[in-house]
C-alpha cells in the first residue's frame, strides 16, 4: 500500500521546486544501515523531490528519548539550531525510540513541544509528521499507542501526518526484505528504496509545488 493518513482539516501544503527541507528523526532518518548511508529513505526521498535537504536525524533519539550520545530530544534538538527563515519545509519522523512501557505515555507532551520548537526555530516552514514504522512484527502494543497519539495530536492540531503503521508500509510479506536484522532491526539498503518510495507517494498527496 502506498499514501498516508492525512486529518481531513489538514491543508495541501505548496513549496518551491527546490524546496529547502529539513527532516529531524532517529537512525532510519540518518540513514543507519543504508551502504552508503546516503542512501538512506530520507535522502531519497529528497532527491526525487528536488529538495535540498539538510538531514538531522541521529540514532536512539524521539519525542521523549535524548538517545544514548544525550543529544536531546526532538524538541531540544530542534530548540538548540539557529532560527531560520529559509526552511520551506520541516518532516519530523520518529517515536520508535518512544515505544517503551513507561514512555510511550509521554510521546503526546513531547510532540507537541517539538511542535512549538519546530515553529519556532523555522518560523516560515510548513511541517509533516511522520510517524514509527515497527522493526518488529506484529508491531508492539507501545508503538501503536504512539502512532495513535500523533495522529490524535497531527489531527487536532491541523497537521499533515503520514502512518507507516495504518498504511502497513512494513508487512510479513515484505518484512525480510526491508528490515536487516542483522544491523539492529534497521531498513536494509533496500529497505530505505522502499520506504523512500511510499513516503514520497504520500508526499505527493499533500505537497503541491508551485
Amino acid at each position: 500500500p502506498t499514501g498516508s493518513t492525512t486529518p481531513a482539516a489538514a491543508a495541501k501544503i505548496t513549496l518551491p521546486e527546490d524546496a529547502k527541507v529539513v527532516m529531524i528523526g532517529d537512525s532510519w532518518t540518518s540513514g543507519y544501515a543504508a551502504e552508503p548511508r546516503t542512501d538512506g529513505f530520507a535522502y531519497l526521498t529528497a532527491d526525487s523531490m528536488g529538495w535540498d535537504l539538510t538531514n538531522l536525524g541521529a540514532a536512539g533519539t524521539g519525542y521523549v528519548n535524548a538517545g544514548p550520545n544525550d543529544e536531546g530530544d526532538f524538541a531540544d534538538r530542534i530548540a538548540n539550531r539557529e532560527q531560520d527563515d529559509d526552511i520551506d519545509l520541516v518532516i519530523i519522523q520518529g517515536g520508535l525510540s518512544d515505544a517503551s512501557s513507561e514512555d510511550a505515555d509521554e510521546v503526546t507532551a513531547g510532540a507537541t513541544r517539538a511542535i512549538t520548537a519546530a515553529r519556532s526555530t523555522w518560523p516560515k516552514a510548513q511541517l509533516v509528521i511522520l510517524g514509527p514504522c515497527p522493526s518488529r512484527l506484529p508491531a508492539p502494543s507501545p508503538l501503536t499507542s504512539v502512532d495513535s497519539q500523533l495522529t490524535a495530536l497531527t489531527s487536532t492540531r491541523k497537521i499533515n501526518y503520514l502512518s507507516c503503521l495504518k498504511q502497513n508500509w512494513i508487512n510479513s510479506s515484505n518484512y525480510d526484505e526491508v528490515i536487516d536484522a542483522n544491523s539492529s532491526y534497521r531498513p536494509s539498503t533496500e529497505g530505505h528504496a522502499y520506504l523512500a518510495k511510499q513516503l514520497e507517494a504520500g508526499l505527493r498527496k499533500i505537497v503541491v509545488t508551485g
